[in-house]
C-alpha cells in the first residue's frame, strides 16, 4: 500500500574501545586469486579506514610479487611469518578450501582476528574446531559471505523480520557460473564442489530468511561428476 523505504547506506566502521587510532590493518593470506580480488575491493574503501599492511605465500617471490602490485610494504614468504607479524589487527585467509583449517587455527592459536574466505571448512567438524578456538582465545572469527553486508540484502531482512511480505514459506534461488574449466571444483583433493563452492550461499540465505535455526530435515539432490564431487 506504500512504497518501501530505500535501502540503508552503509554504516562508518566502529571503533572498538581501546583500539588503536587510525585505519585498520590487513594480513592478507594467500597471493592467490581469491586473495587478488579481496584486496581489489578493499582499495575501493577509504585508507583513512583499511589498509593492507602485509601478505604472505608459500613462495615469497609470489608474495613479493603481490605486494608490488598493490603497494603492500611488507611480503613474507611462510604463513607463520605473518602469523607474528606485530602490526595487524585482523588476517584475510584466502588459502585453499583444504587449508582453511590450518591456516584459520595458525592465525587464531596466535590471537589474530580472522575473516575466513568461504566455505569456513571442509565439514562441521572442521568449522567447530575454528569456532571453538576462536571463543577459546576470544578472537573474531567470521566466514567471508559479503552478501550479508549488502545494504538491499539488509532491507530485506528487515522486511521479514517486521513482518512486512508475511510468513515466508518457500526461497527459491538460482545462482550459476561458467566454472567447468576449473579445476579444484571437480578435485575431492581440493575439496571441490559447487556446493562449498557456491551454494553456502543459498543456504545461507535460506537460514537466514526461514527461520534462522538448523533445519529439522534436509535433503539434497545433484549430479556428480565422475570425480566425485557435486
Amino acid at each position: 500500500e506504500r512504497e518501501p523505504e530505500p535501502c540503508p547506506r552503509p554504516e562508518p566502521p566502529k571503533t572498538q574501545p581501546g583500539a588503536p587510532p587510525g585505519p585498520t590493518r590487513w594480513g592478507i593470506c594467500s597471493a592467490g586469486a581469491i586473495s587478488h580480488d579481496f584486496v581489489v575491493a578493499l582499495k575501493t574503501l577509504p585508507p583513512s579506514e583499511h589498509t593492507v599492511a602485509a601478505v604472505a605465500a608459500r613462495d615469497l617471490g609470489r608474495a613479493q610479487d603481490f605486494a608490488r602490485r598493490f603497494g603492500i610494504p611488507r611480503a613474507y614468504g611462510s604463513y607463520e611469518e605473518l602469523a607474528e607479524d606485530p602490526d595487524l589487527d585482523v588476517v584475510y585467509v584466502g588459502v585453499v578450501n583444504p587449508a582453511h583449517l590450518p591456516a584459520g587455527l595458525l592465525f587464531l592459536r596466535r590471537g589474530r582476528a580472522v575473516l575466513m574466505e568461504k566455505p569456513m571448512g571442509l565439514t562441521a567438524r572442521e568449522v567447530a574446531q575454528l569456532v571453538g578456538t576462536a571463543r577459546e582465545r576470544g578472537v573474531f572469527l567470521m566466514e567471508g559471505f559479503w552478501t550479508r553486508f549488502f545494504p538491499a540484502w539488509q532491507r530485506l531482512r528487515t522486511l521479514v523480520a517486521e513482518g512486512a511480505l508475511g510468513s515466508p514459506l518457500v526461497l527459491r534461488g538460482a545462482l550459476g557460473f561458467a566454472l567447468g574449466g576449473v579445476p579444484r571444483l571437480r578435485e575431492p583433493g581440493l575439496g571441490g564442489g559447487v556446493l562449498l563452492d557456491l551454494g553456502g550461499y543459498g543456504l545461507q540465505m535460506a537460514l537466514a530468511l526461514l527461520g534462522g535455526g538448523p533445519p529439522p530435515s534436509l535433503r539434497a539432490h545433484g549430479v556428480l561428476h565422475e570425480t566425485g564431487t557435486d
